[in-house]
Formats: structure tokens, C-alpha cells, sequence
């Protein structure tokens, strides 16, 4: 009815391993799905697109946020927080130029 272990199998070929464990967190995936930006904006290392502070691309008028951005603490709760931030600079951004 819980986790209590993982069974480890080591990339490098060695023995498989029990693990005690009182809960785990599950991660899908480590890399950004953010190759139809390569050569457009700015990207690190790990593929995820570098944002200032308020999710701003290298390019003006791209925006980013969530895992694909280049935010530490990949949550939920969190990426849905820096959607939000997006859209408001977006929106800010978009009244400033037309103003």
C-alpha cells in the first residue's frame, strides 16, 4: 500500500541494489522539449531557454516559463506561478509598445 523501497540498477552495469525509502518524488524527463527553438533564442547547457526575470527570451516578443525555462525548483506549482508572470509581462510589454 506504499513505497518502502527502489530497486536500483546502475547505468554502469553494476549489481542492482535495494534502496529503503519513506516516499519518492517522480521525474518525467530531463531534458527541455525546446529543439524547435535552437538557433532562435538564447538556450543553456540543459536546452532550456534563458528568461530574465520576467520570462523575457533573448528575442523580443518570446516568452518563456515552466520547465522549459531557465528556472531553478522544476514544480508544478511553480511553473504555473511563472505562466502567470509571462503572460503579465507579455501583456505589460504589448501595452507599452502600442502606448
Amino acid at each position: 500500500s506504499k513505497v518502502s523501497a527502489l530497486r536500483i540498477a546502475p547505468r554502469d552495469g553494476s549489481a542492482p541494489f535495494e534502496l529503503a525509502v519513506a516516499g519518492v518524488f517522480v521525474q518525467i524527463g530531463l531534458k527541455a522539449n525546446t529543439d524547435v527553438f535552437d538557433g532562435l533564442v538564447e538556450r543553456n547547457r540543459m536546452g532550456e531557454i534563458v528568461i530574465d526575470d520576467h520570462c523575457r527570451s533573448s528575442v523580443a516578443g518570446i516568452y518563456a516559463a515552466g520547465d522549459c525555462a531557465s528556472i531553478p525548483y522544476k514544480q508544478v506549482v511553480i511553473a504555473m506561478g511563472e505562466g502567470a508572470k509571462a503572460a503579465l509581462t507579455a501583456f505589460d510589454d504589448r501595452i507599452r509598445t502600442q502606448g
